[in-house]
């Protein structure tokens, strides 16, 4: 019987943990001077990995937070890199002269508030969370 009832909860805990993350969608945002220069997965990719520097006549900021899992999804989907591959491979980028470090903040909240105040400032939060930044892609 201990099995049997082992066994139904690990699977409620999995189902509930599936529920959870399942609610995300990472999406790539950007300051409200911004809005209307939506970029489709490979310009993203090509703004993310210093390719591109510029979303319309905006020098692009780099905003990341220090855990999110939209961030962390959108990054693996979009340019197949961990969160801290991609800053790495920013501040290797900022090393040699081809590219700027980001700005690392404690959570999406800061990464709302400051991308909202930075002109070209992008981040990648939750889409349920944008607020009034513009949306620029969407994983």
């Amino acid at each position: 019987m201990k099995s049997i009832l082992k066994t139904i909860f690990a699977a409620a805990t999995i189902a509930a943990a599936t529920a959870l993350t399942a609610h995300v969608a990472p999406t790539l945002t950007g300051h409200s001077g911004l809005a209307g220069n939506s970029r489709d997965a490979d310009t993203a990719k090509a703004v993310l990995l210093g390719k591109a520097v510029k979303i319309g006549s905006a020098r692009v900021v780099i905003i990341v937070t220090k855990n999110s899992t939209a961030q962390e999804d959108y990054l693996k989907a979009t340019v197949g890199m961990s969160s801290g591959q991609f800053q790495n491979h920013r501040r290797r980028l900022f090393m040699i002269g081809s590219g700027s470090a980001p700005k690392v903040v404690a959570d999406e909240a800061a990464a709302i508030a400051l991308a909202a105040t930075t002109p070209g400032a992008i981040c990648i939060v939750d889409s349920s969370s944008t607020g009034d930044l513009a949306v620029l892609n969407q994983s």
